[in-house]
């Protein structure tokens, strides 16, 4: 629980974290502030709404639609070239990681938090975007 719901639920800790589509500038930048945190609203939904330690198979493919929505969305104008960079990372690595990838990292005993399947420095950027997150959707 602790592996895989911190980088999903961060958003919603704060506030409470596309597959067509590439980390290069694919998605796009023009969102609402509203729309955005509609869809990190969402995500923060589905992913509390995991009913084990762990997701199921379908409860995975429920956080992947959420984020390859927030992919589809976007984000606001105003963010950061860190944090945009951190969103793509975050959504990229949900959205293609299937769900045996994906279960190793659940509940890691070693405590490791990170986003499965991401460098150090895409995993320091979806810090920086889940901050970006909790400033920019508080309820």
């Amino acid at each position: 629980m602790t592996s895989i719901k911190r980088p999903l639920a961060s958003a919603g800790a704060a506030v409470l974290l596309a597959l067509s589509l590439t980390a290069c500038g694919g998605y796009p930048s023009d969102a609402s502030e509203k729309d955005f945190c509609d869809e990190i609203t969402n995500i923060s939904e589905v992913s509390l709404s995991i009913e084990g330690d762990e997701p199921t198979e379908d409860e995975w493919k429920d956080i992947q639609a959420a984020y390859e929505d927030l992919g589809e969305v976007g984000t606001p104008e105003d963010i950061g070239d860190d944090e945009r960079a951190g969103f793509e990372a975050a959504v990229d690595a949900i959205t293609d990681l299937d769900y045996d990838e994906a279960k190793d990292s659940f509940g890691s005993e070693d405590g490791d938090d990170t986003v499965p399947g991401v460098s150090e420095d895409d995993e320091k950027n979806i810090d920086k975007f889940f901050e970006y997150v909790g400033e920019t959707c508080q309820a």
